[in-house]
C-alpha cells in the first residue's frame, strides 16, 4: 500500500512537472516592434525552421552593402595656351614695325627741254624794234645724289645747250652753243614716302664743246659752225630749282623746274651771260640698303 501510494505521488509529481510551461527561447527582437510575452498557459508553438540564438551570442547584424562609388564624370577644363618662349639662341620677336634701312646712293638721269637768252646786254643800242628772243634746246645726263632723305648733295653731268637770238622783224641772228654742264647742288626734301618736295641750288660750271651761228635774212637763211677753240669756252655760275619726287617702282620720279645763270664773255670781251631755264624728268634708283 505505502509502495502504490509512493508511485501515485510520484506520477502526480511529474505530471505536474510536464504541466508546467517550458521556458520560450528567445528570438531576435526586430527593431521597432514591441516584445510580447507568452502566458504561463499559453502552450508554446515549436518553431518552424527558426534559426534561435543562445544568449551567450549576440545577434550577428546583417552585412550593409557597401555603395558602389560612382565614376567620376570627365570634366572639360579650358586652359589658356601658354605663350612660347623665344629659343635661346633667337632673341623674341616683338610687335613693333620694322624699319628698314635707308640708301644714302643714288643714281639715275634726267633729260628735259631749254628755254635760253643772254643777259647783261644793252639791246637797245642794236636799233630801234631790235629785241632779244629765246632759243630753244634740250639737256640730257647723269645725276648722282648722295645723302639721306632729307638732305643730300646732287653732282650732275650734263649736256645741255644756251642760245639767244637778235631779231628785228622776220629777220634774225641766232647763236646756239652746246655745253657739258656740272652742277653741284644742296636738296631740301619733304614730305611722304611716296610723295616728297624738293628745292636745290648750288654752283655750276660749263665747257663750251661746240656752237652754231645761224642768219635769216630777206627770207634767206644761211648757218655755219663757231669755232670755239679761242678763249672764253669755260664758264661759271650759279643753278638752282623746285620739283617733286614720285615713288615708283625701286626708285622715284623726279619732275624738276630749274634756272642757270651762268657769267662768260666772248673773245672781244664783251660780258655774255647765258640764262637756260630747264623743264625736266628724272629717275633716282637708290643704291644698297633695304
Amino acid at each position: 500500500m505505502n509502495v502504490l501510494f509512493s508511485f501515485v505521488t510520484l506520477s502526480l509529481v511529474s505530471q505536474s512537472l510536464l504541466a508546467q510551461p517550458k521556458p520560450a527561447a528567445r528570438k531576435p527582437i526586430p527593431a521597432k516592434r514591441p516584445v510580447t510575452t507568452q502566458s504561463a498557459t499559453t502552450p508554446v508553438k515549436k518553431p518552424v525552421a527558426t534559426t534561435t540564438l543562445s544568449a551567450a551570442q549576440p545577434a550577428k547584424a546583417a552585412p550593409v552593402e557597401q555603395e558602389q562609388p560612382r565614376p567620376e564624370q570627365p570634366t572639360t577644363t579650358y586652359v589658356a595656351p601658354k605663350p612660347q618662349a623665344a629659343p635661346a639662341n633667337r632673341p623674341a620677336v616683338q610687335n613693333t614695325p620694322t624699319t628698314t634701312s635707308q640708301s644714302h646712293f643714288r643714281i639715275g638721269f634726267r633729260l628735259g627741254g631749254n628755254s635760253s637768252t643772254i643777259g647783261g646786254t644793252d639791246i637797245s643800242a642794236l636799233g630801234e624794234g631790235v629785241k632779244l628772243a629765246r632759243v630753244t634746246g634740250f639737256h640730257g645726263g647723269v645725276i648722282v645724289n648722295i645723302g639721306g632723305p632729307n638732305f643730300s648733295v646732287q653732282p650732275e653731268i650734263l649736256y645741255t645747250q644756251y642760245g639767244v637770238r637778235v631779231a628785228a622783224g622776220a629777220d634774225y641772228f641766232q647763236l646756239k652753243y652746246n655745253l657739258v654742264e656740272v652742277p653741284i647742288l644742296l636738296k631740301a626734301s619733304f614730305g611722304q614716302p611716296n610723295l616728297r618736295f624738293f628745292i636745290n641750288a648750288g654752283p655750276v660750271a660749263g665747257y663750251t664743246t661746240s656752237g652754231t651761228i645761224s642768219v635769216q635774212e630777206s627770207g634767206q637763211s644761211q648757218s655755219q659752225a663757231l669755232d670755239v677753240t679761242s678763249s672764253g669756252r669755260l664758264s661759271f655760275g650759279a643753278s638752282g630749282g623746285a620739283g617733286v619726287a614720285l615713288k615708283a617702282g625701286p626708285g622715284s620720279v623726279q619732275l624738276e623746274a630749274r634756272y642757270s645763270y651762268l657769267f662768260s664773255s666772248n673773245e672781244d670781251g664783251v660780258a655774255l651771260n647765258p640764262q637756260n631755264a630747264m623743264l625736266s624728268v628724272g629717275y633716282l634708283i637708290p643704291l644698297g640698303g633695304k
